[in-house]
């Protein structure tokens, strides 16, 4: 098949665009710097390694505070009976895996709970599953998307046909932490809008354990929003009040419409938390292409949210918290470019001085070796492929990623998206 002129483009543009910030980076990372307080001492050292040391110690330093999140005591207020909870596993495709999110929750303690899984109308495999699971188990029943075609809408139809006015919503692969929902409803009857816990993914072999290092990496950027107000909330080990969801107008039908809600929750207002020590695993991609394909899938979604974002910021008034919100999903994006430029600076130090490059590996390692441990000790994964090594490329990975998502996003995109193999590994 002969591509057209907007994927050409698209290509042509990617491969200029990462060579730019490539080039770049190797020889801006070669500029000299000279400190010199004559007649005491001069000072010579390439701006590459300013540069890379200084990514060290915000990585590093991140990802201690990530380290010590997972670490600390156990989770926080449980409630293990109150107000009904209903529970919503949206599940499209899922027929093989759906059984993880629904027996993990039936072992939740808390009642009352009741599991609405959520199917598509041309899912048949799926929907015959989850007829089975509720036939078998009474809190468990068997919802259609009544506006079929995306998570968003599957979630928002489940919470509209509930009387409930507390809900979880947990992805079908999930296995959900036990105390989950008894902890997220110790803290949305405390106050809280929306309550949000940790995701892994279960780092089963060699790509499995790219996945897990991948997602330590993102949620050491989540604390950086932390840092300015901005609490990520997802579509998954998320807990959230009717109240909330009525503030926001529930999900909106987008490529990612978790990010999308955590700025239509940070723009409400509502009070959103998080506790890193209640987790729930996920089966990870199992190859190459599926983890390309759901990584890619997701930078789109970022690009397409923040698109919005600037959208409605130049549309109407915001004020200084909204601008913070929107200023801080364009820098996630041009952080991409600067990953590429960083990750040149680090070649060009390596051909310098091979030794220098084993400290931010080092750090890298350290952060991510602190969190698995915390999750082998709770029994979450077992131990993690030799491909533990690899995870610095992470970075590089994300940088390429942003680039070729932005170019896609620009010229080729029309809304499809990625869904990766699922197996119940």
């Amino acid at each position: 098949m002969i591509p057209g002129i907007g994927q050409i483009a698209e290509n042509a543009g990617t491969w200029i665009g990462i060579a730019v910030l490539l080039v770049l980076g190797f020889f801006t990372g070669a500029d000299i710097w000279t400190i010199a307080v004559r007649p005491l001492f001069v000072v010579t050292f390439v701006e590459g390694a300013v540069y890379v040391g200084l990514f060290t110690v915000a990585v590093t330093a991140t990802g201690l505070l990530l380290v010590y999140d997972v670490w600390r005591g156990g989770s926080g207020d449980r409630v293990p009976s109150g107000p009904p909870v209903r529970a919503i596993v949206p599940a499209y495709r899922d027929a093989d895996v759906v059984d993880e999110s629904v027996t993990s929750l039936l072992g939740n303690d808390y009642d009352p709970l009741e599991i609405a899984v959520v199917v598509e109308p041309d899912d048949d495999r799926t929907r015959s599953r989850a007829l089975e699971l509720a036939e078998r188990y009474d809190p468990v029943e068997c919802l259609v998307n009544d506006r079929p075609g995306s998570k968003a809408t599957a979630i928002n139809c489940a919470v509209e046909g509930s009387s409930a006015d507390h809900f979880v919503v947990f992805d079908a692969d999930e296995r959900a932490s036990p105390g989950f929902v008894a902890t997220a409803m110790g803290e949305l009857l405390d106050g809280t809008d929306v309550f949000q816990g940790r995701r892994i993914p279960r780092p089963t072999g060699a790509i499995e354990t790219l996945a897990y290092c991948e997602r330590v990496v993102v949620q050491t950027g989540y604390l950086v929003g932390e840092f300015v107000g901005f609490t990520h909330c997802q579509s998954s080990a998320t807990g959230f009040t009717r109240e909330a969801f009525d503030a926001v107008g529930g999900y909106a039908d987008v490529l990612t419409e978790d990010i999308y809600f955590s700025h239509q929750c940070h723009r409400a207002g509502l009070t959103v938390t998080g506790d890193r020590r209640c987790t729930s695993s996920m089966e990870a991609p199992h190859t190459l292409r599926d983890l390309w394909g759901q990584r890619k899938r997701w930078r789109i979604g970022h690009i397409q949210v923040v698109h919005m974002r600037l959208r409605e910021a130049l549309e109407g008034d915001r004020d200084l918290t909204d601008a913070i919100a929107v200023s801080r999903a364009v820098g996630g994006v041009l952080a991409g470019g600067i990953l590429l430029v960083l990750t040149a600076h680090v070649l060009f130090l390596a051909l310098l001085e091979p030794g220098t490059v084993l400290v931010p590996f080092a750090g890298i390692l350290a952060v991510i070796l602190g969190v698995w441990s915390r999750d082998a000790l709770d029994g979450r994964v077992g131990l993690l492929s030799p491909a533990l090594a690899l995870a610095p490329l992470v970075y590089l990975g994300h940088g390429v990623l942003t680039v070729k998502a932005a170019f896609e996003y620009a010229l080729t995109w029309s809304g499809e998206w990625y869904q990766v193999t699922k197996t119940g590994a």
